[in-house]
């Protein structure tokens, strides 16, 4: 039984993260799955980089709503003293959840953790877009993984070295990939994940499929049916290859071809895709059609997303989905591509319509299909957004996270009285 300060099943719980919460982006996983532990009945403290180049990231130490306290560590290399000697002497937790494998904090938790016997749980935040492991991280699954690039022991960071490599790019690749092997416990936000993960070597008794919160209160509201929406096609996300707009962009044409009326709207806050987004509208005719817009507020996405009937997905990979997620829970009809972890967000035919990867033809056939059967639209809007709000809301996942820190903690128990015997 954990007890803290007088209350049975009380957890003082540490998350360490990058950049999760910046008081800008409240709905940040790491935030939402603060708040929604701190609701159950627990302490959270965070930690996370200082970084004066962005205003939220500035501010050493602060409160954020929930009563969240929030320290932020200056780093040279994998290396942050302040957060070091914090979680030593000050904010001592009954659990630590690191968030992204490739966190500056990540090494000097893990090791800090083993020496303070206190149990880590990691969640890796979409495997595939780690260098190390893919060779193209926009197109992570045109080319074989390399597996065997990822250095997670002392030895075959010494292999490594030995054959050649590059002693700097060799060390960072061991300092972000050793806490894999020593982390009590690896969270993935799909089952592909969990088998990526499983290649490369860990116990998948190690490995719990959970995923991510996202903030669905802004989503209570009944959106408006479908048949009512104007034929306007959505994409949400950055202008790069791996959210391929670029595929997007050459189906417009046989779409216009079925629908004049239909346009298309791209809202990206990364714009570096643009020039050619707007060369491929125009060599296929349909440069009038096309409006991209900006970053855009909370509100104003969701009211594009009640306007849209469809939202357009083509991904080539993705860690999580969370725009999918949102278009979902906003009462869209979805379109998106059959690769991780758009499967196992939409299932196909029923809250959704998966195409196959790169095909620009089955693309515009399904964007095409949800324009002009919007009683199709409906019913898959439908029973997407139940989905959604069954799976991914915060409550759900602090309960799962929850029974899994207990286990932890209570497994965690008898080693250390068995070594203290021992010594």
């Amino acid at each position: 039984m954990i007890r803290r300060h007088g209350r049975t099943g009380y957890m003082r719980i540490l998350i360490v993260t990058t950049y999760g919460f910046d008081p800008a982006f409240p709905s940040r996983p790491e935030q939402l799955q603060a708040r929604a532990l701190v609701d159950r009945g627990h302490a959270v403290i965070a930690h996370e980089y200082l970084d004066r180049r962005y205003p939220g990231q500035s501010c050493r130490h602060e409160w954020l709503p929930g009563k969240i306290s929030v320290h932020r560590a200056a780093t040279v290399g994998f290396f942050a003293p302040e957060s070091l000697l914090r979680l030593f002497a000050l904010d001592r937790p009954d659990i630590i959840h690191l968030h992204h494998l490739r966190n500056l904090l990540g090494f000097q938790t893990t090791l800090a953790a083993r020496r303070l016997g206190i149990p880590i749980v990691l969640t890796v935040h979409g495997l595939l877009h780690d260098g190390d492991l893919v060779v193209d991280r926009e197109r992570p699954l045109e080319a074989p993984l390399r597996y065997d690039n990822i250095l997670t022991t002392p030895r075959r960071l010494v292999v490594k070295l030995a054959r050649g490599a590059h002693p700097r790019h060799a060390m960072r690749n061991y300092f972000i990939h050793a806490p894999l092997r020593w982390v009590d416990h690896v969270v993935a936000l799909s089952h592909a994940e969990r088998e990526f993960l499983v290649r490369l070597g860990i116990d998948p008794q190690r490995i719990s499929v959970l995923p991510n919160a996202v903030d669905l209160q802004a989503y209570s509201t009944a959106p408006p049916p479908v048949a009512a929406r104007p034929p306007l096609v959505l994409f949400i996300g950055q202008l790069v290859p791996r959210k391929g707009y670029d595929l997007l962009a050459r189906a417009m044409p046989a779409v216009l071809n079925a629908v004049p009326e239909a346009r298309f709207v791209f809202v990206s806050h990364n714009r570096s895709g643009e020039a050619e987004l707007r060369q491929i509208a125009a060599a296929g005719g349909v440069a009038d059609r096309l409006e991209i817009a900006g970053r855009v507020s909370e509100a104003e996405k969701i009211r594009l997303l009640h306007q849209a009937a469809v939202v357009a997905a083509p991904s080539r990979y993705e860690g999580f989905g969370i725009p999918l997620i949102e278009a979902m829970a906003a009462g869209a009809p979805v379109v998106t591509t059959d690769v991780v972890a758009n499967n196992e967000i939409v299932d196909h035919e029923r809250t959704g319509l998966l195409v196959p990867y790169g095909d620009v033809t089955a693309l515009a056939a399904a964007l095409t299909r949800l324009l002009s059967d919007r009683a199709l639209g409906e019913r898959l809007a439908t029973a997407g957004r139940a989905e959604v709000f069954a799976r991914y809301s915060a409550d759900r996942l602090a309960m799962n996270l929850e029974i899994l820190y207990k286990r932890l903690i209570i497994e965690r128990a008898p080693r250390e009285e068995k070594e203290a015997r021992r010594s």
